[in-house]
């Protein structure tokens, strides 16, 4: 098999030869080729080959191409101002959101009454002063040329692009930046209507957006985010009120669309994963992060998603290579029994981690992952 059909098989609930391999390559790359997290966020080129050389020293059969480390990626897609290496802060840090309420009750009426974007240009414009909805349009084409050059150099590479298109996620995701968590989540208690008229507008919106660039370069999985709508900040009574609903229409709008849902689970989902039972089986990807129980996830959900993870990033930081190799041996013996599992890190890999610590991930899928 190569790359391509052993994720296909994967997600498919198949057994491939081999457990994949893809960790979630962003910022380490730059550590890695000993490049600048400035340069690595800032310079497609530099980034696009970085991303190749890393990749490709580590035979993953899957790779980010730094997609959460792209800055324009980050500024059109995630409404919280950017402070990026080299410019705010310095050359080598990693890239952080300054977070500030930009969206005041208010802004729900003007959603509803004027539409989309007429409401997003508003909010950029309280994010990025001067920043116009038709300049935006015009950066997110280019972003979306580049992007197809990378992928389509990536495949040349023999590795597989892990999605087409990056979604924040569902509009509790997206409320949490412009609310602000706290205010975000007194919103469901207070304007619930509002919350759910507003889930409505931006997914019909969003959506058919990320199918539409999905499919336009081929790679038809799209990364969704799911971290602050998770059991850690929403109770189960809002979960199924409010981002239940959202979250299911996404799903099975992307499968219908004939795309893969790449469901991105950060902070701790294990209380919720029953209600992923029903999703379409052998169609949606699973990644954790580490915080929920990836064993756990493999009774629940083993036989409808493949489930993607979960090397901690403290563990690549700061354990050993033996240590490395014996969770990594434990999870293709237990979550990839029978297939459908991907092995990769818990979230990013940390701009910290050892080299041997990444490589013990290639030496245990090559010396344990084969069916």
């Amino acid at each position: 098999m190569n790359s391509f059909e052993r994720i296909e098989a994967a997600i498919a609930l198949e057994v491939p030869d081999r457990v994949p391999l893809g960790p979630l390559l962003d910022h380490w790359a730059a550590t890695y080729t000993g490049i600048s997290n400035a340069e690595l966020m800032t310079d497609p080129e530099k980034r696009i080959r970085s991303v190749l050389k890393t990749a490709s020293d580590f035979k993953w059969d899957l790779t980010y191409i730094a997609d959460t480390a792209n800055a324009d990626i980050l500024r059109l897609g995630v409404p919280a101002r950017l402070l990026i290496p080299g410019v705010e802060l310095p050359a080598n840090q990693v890239h952080q959101f300054d977070e500030k309420e930009v969206m005041g009750v208010e802004d729900y009426a003007f959603l509803e009454n004027e539409g989309v974007m007429p409401f997003l240009e508003r909010i950029m414009n309280r994010i990025y002063p001067g920043m116009s909805m038709e300049s935006s349009l015009m950066e997110l084409a280019a972003l979306g040329a580049t992007i197809a050059g990378h992928i389509e150099r990536v495949r040349e590479a023999g590795i597989e692009p892990a999605v087409g298109f990056v979604l924040i996620g569902p509009a509790m995701e997206m409320l949490s930046f412009t609310r602000g968590i706290s205010n975000a989540l007194i919103d469901l208690r207070r304007y619930p209507n509002e919350v759910k008229t507003a889930a409505n507008l931006l997914r019909d919106f969003f959506l058919p957006m990320a199918v539409e660039g999905a499919k336009a370069n081929g790679v038809k999985r799209v990364f969704l985010g799911c971290s602050r709508c998770s059991p850690t900040f929403v109770s189960p009574k809002l979960f199924e009120e409010f981002i239940l609903p959202d979250l299911m229409a996404y799903i099975h709008g992307f499968v219908d669309s004939g795309l893969t849902p790449w469901l991105h689970m950060d902070t701790d989902w294990t209380r919720y994963l029953h209600y992923f039972r029903d999703i379409p089986k052998g169609r949606c990807v699973v990644e954790l992060d580490g915080a929920t129980d990836i064993f756990e996830a493999k009774k629940i959900l083993g036989g409808v998603a493949v489930i993607k993870g979960d090397v901690p990033a403290s563990l690549t930081a700061m354990g050993t290579k033996n240590e490395v190799m014996a969770y990594c041996k434990r999870l293709i013996e237990e979550v990839g029994k029978g297939g459908g599992f991907i092995l990769g890190s818990g979230c990013s890999i940390p701009a910290n981690a050892k080299t041997e610590n990444i490589q013990a991930m290639t030496d245990a899928v090559f010396e344990w992952g084969y069916y």
